[in-house]
């Protein structure tokens, strides 16, 4: 068993950390890792970032996009969210499980979660969590968030489209009313549920082989250069978008691999949008 934790806020980093878990999970039978980042919007890998949030006001707020390696809606990170990753073995994955491990800690703060939709979890109807899942060769990662103190203005003013005028299949987000845990148990903090997290975790996924501790010493930096090159990249976060068509200012366009193919030129939608708005 192992137990992963970081304090570092760079979501590209963090996110590297996570997929570099799962690839390299062989000798151990669970992993936990806990995190929290610095403001982002972070989007399924499945997801049109132009339908799912207000790219233009994030980059003047400098506020960064990440698109992450499993699918779900567009969520907002800031450190007030606690993010939560669990890794296991395909055979030993139980969706149910995941969800236990969330709902078994709050219950010890008083709380009393559920189930909504697909992947969501909420307190009296309001989301407080959004999760997901990617299953890749033996492993299966299962990670959320969990929305302990954020900022819920600044998720309502980066969440939402850029423009409403895209016609997609990409996967689109469901909006859902969302609040605060700490609304619910004043005191509730990102350090004491981190804590309880673990103890939990420990007693749902006990081994008898100890529980081994990663903090940022721990952790190979040097392996996850390439996974941030990666992840960090326009191609990874805006040209990886499913086809799509828009209109804008009376004009239709059809955008694929983040390139407009019916102008000639085949000019890239980003800089074709920062171009047509000076």
């Amino acid at each position: 068993m192992l137990v992963v934790s970081t304090a570092k806020g760079d979501v590209y980093r963090n996110l590297a950390l996570e997929e570099w878990l799962l690839d390299h999970a062989g000798n151990h039978t669970s992993i936990l890792f806990l995190y929290v980042d610095s403001p982002c919007v972070v989007i399924g890998k499945n997801q049109n970032p132009w339908r799912e949030c207000r790219l233009s006001l994030m980059e003047k707020e400098r506020v960064p996009l990440a698109r992450r390696i499993s699918g779900g809606g567009a969520v907002y990170h800031d450190e007030g969210n606690l993010n939560i990753g669990v890794i296991v073995p395909r055979t030993q994955y139980r969706e149910e499980k995941q969800y236990e491990l969330i709902f078994r800690t709050l219950e010890k703060f008083g709380i009393q979660g559920s189930r909504v939709r697909k992947n969501s979890l909420a307190v009296n109807g309001n989301k407080f969590s959004g999760q997901a899942f990617c299953f890749r060769r033996q492993h299966v990662l299962h990670h959320g968030t969990l929305l302990v103190s954020s900022d819920l203005n600044r998720l309502g003013r980066y969440l939402g489209p850029e423009f409403d005028t895209i016609e997609t299949k990409a996967i689109a987000s469901v909006p859902a009313q969302v609040m605060n845990l700490a609304d619910t148990a004043p005191g509730l903090t990102i350090d004491t549920l981190s804590a309880a997290l673990i103890e939990t975790f420990r007693e749902m996924y006990d081994d008898d082989e100890g529980v081994e501790h990663w903090d940022d010493n721990s952790i190979p930096e040097g392996a996850l250069f390439p996974i941030i090159g990666k992840i960090s990249s326009r191609d990874w976060k805006l040209d990886r978008t499913p086809r799509f068509r828009v209109t804008i200012s009376g004009r239709a366009l059809q955008v694929e691999n983040g390139r407009i193919t019916n102008l000639e030129g085949v000019p890239c939608f980003s800089e074709w949008l920062k171009a047509d708005q000076t």
